[in-house]
């Protein structure tokens, strides 16, 4: 579980660099989000929600933790 939250430390960091910047369009979001929603087979509201910090820490678990096992 450390590794997935030291992946996702780094979406939400990455996900707040393109808005502090003002990039934040819909294909540098999905340049960004659809590798880490792939690979963990997220939803996209799922994956936005993580990028966003719209989740707490708990439903993070339960989604990733359904996911390994």
């Amino acid at each position: 579980m450390k590794d997935i939250l030291n992946v996702i430390d780094s979406l939400q960091e990455n996900y707040k660099k393109l808005f502090d910047e003002k990039k934040i369009t819909k294909k540098a979001i999905c340049d960004l989000c659809i590798p880490f929603r792939d690979k963990y087979s997220l939803t996209d509201l799922q994956t936005l929600r993580i990028a966003r910090k719209e989740m707490d820490i708990s439903e993070i678990a339960f989604i990733f933790g359904d996911k390994e096992g």
